[in-house]
């Protein structure tokens, strides 16, 4: 049985060694006792009885375990968040990967100190039995997915659910810098994540922002080609560059194009629209005026994960309901305390023993 501050010091070193470290962030062991800390209440709290409150109370968190998470292909980011988390509070983790299989978090898995291993239970099936073991269910996927399994969770289980969701940027005046920005925002992870952003809002000027933005696409390809994708998702994207193109023909002040020569690298849209359409994904980005009116932007609205904006407009996040408010060009790098989807990430794993005296 390892002490949080053991586990803390083999996670650090483990992730330190990882190639695909960017997917977790940089981090030191006391990093992550002092999240423990700021979210339990103390850094020893996970290992014995601690005072708690000023009437003599003993408190002691203890996970809820075991924990299982159901991963998705197209975010190992979030499934390595999520293990980490698990081990950090000391649970016993079961995994279902996904059939595609997710080699970062199978490298990640198969390099744990044996202390840590002993922990995780990769899980080939999604059996009944499997199923309610489990005192925690993660799940990270779609809504349907979500839906299905809260169709099988007890009364007696928790469920945090990572569903469909998707982020937005907000830039003042277009500038090449904040194009830059917004392009590494918008294409890191193809836009296979919920930090993705999908549409940029500009407050003045929005449709002279597009040949910018596209320049800026055009300019993260060389440096950080998108890969190889399948030929339905390739086909999404031609599929919407030609209705884009017939609507721009015949709406060209409200409507534009701009992509990728010759093939699905990039894609740039501008729409004179306030309503907020998700993306098909791997770098097609949507320009488009910030309307006066933030429930303007319709029903996608309740799925927005992170607003990242400018700097000078922060402030303008303390008036917008989203999970996470960020400085723009770092939608993709949250802190390690960051709350996925409005959830206390450690909190959520652990129940509470109590002695009043």
């Amino acid at each position: 049985m390892t002490t949080t501050a053991e586990r803390a010091g083999l996670l650090a070193k483990h992730c330190e060694n990882f190639t695909s470290r960017k997917l977790l962030g940089k981090f030191n062991a006391q990093d992550l006792l002092d999240w423990v800390a700021l979210e339990l209440g103390g850094d020893g709290v996970l290992d014995g009885f601690v005072p708690h409150g000023s009437n003599g109370k003993l408190s002691m968190a203890i996970a809820n375990e075991p924990v299982l998470h159901i991963l998705s292909g197209n975010t190992p980011h979030a499934g390595l968040q999520s293990l980490l988390r698990g081990l950090l509070v000391g649970a016993v983790n079961l995994v279902k990967l996904p059939s595609s299989g997710l080699p970062e978090v199978n490298e990640w898995l198969d390099g744990l100190p044996n202390e840590l291993k002993q922990l995780v239970t990769v899980v080939d099936d999604f059996s009944d039995e499997i199923f309610r073991s489990a005192a925690t269910v993660i799940a990270i996927g779609s809504d349907a997915t979500m839906e299905e399994i809260q169709r099988r969770i007890s009364p007696q289980q928790r469920f945090i659910p990572h569903g469909h969701k998707l982020s937005i940027g907000l830039v003042e005046l277009p500038t090449a810098e904040s194009a830059k920005l917004v392009a590494r925002d918008a294409c890191a992870f193809n836009q296979q994540g919920c930090l993705s952003l999908h549409t940029v809002f500009v407050k003045e000027g929005a449709k002279e922002f597009l040949p910018m933005l596209a320049e800026a696409l055009c300019e993260y390809e060389l440096i950080n080609p998108r890969g190889e994708i399948g030929i339905s998702e390739s086909g999404a994207i031609s599929n919407l560059r030609e209705v884009v193109r017939y609507e721009a023909a015949n709406d060209p002040e409200n409507v534009a194009l701009e992509h990728s020569a010759g093939d699905t690298n990039w894609t740039a849209i501008y729409r004179n629209s306030p309503i907020l359409v998700p993306s098909v994904l791997n770098r097609v980005i949507t320009v488009q005026p910030w309307p006066e009116d933030f429930t303007d932007l319709g029903a996608e609205k309740e799925f927005i994960s992170t607003l990242a904006m400018e700097r000078a407009l922060l402030k303008e996040g303390e008036f917008i309901d989203v999970p996470r408010v960020c400085v723009l060009g770092e939608s993709q790098m949250p802190s390690l305390t960051w709350h996925h989807d409005g959830f206390a990430p450690l909190g959520s794993l652990v129940r509470w023993r109590d002695i009043d005296r």
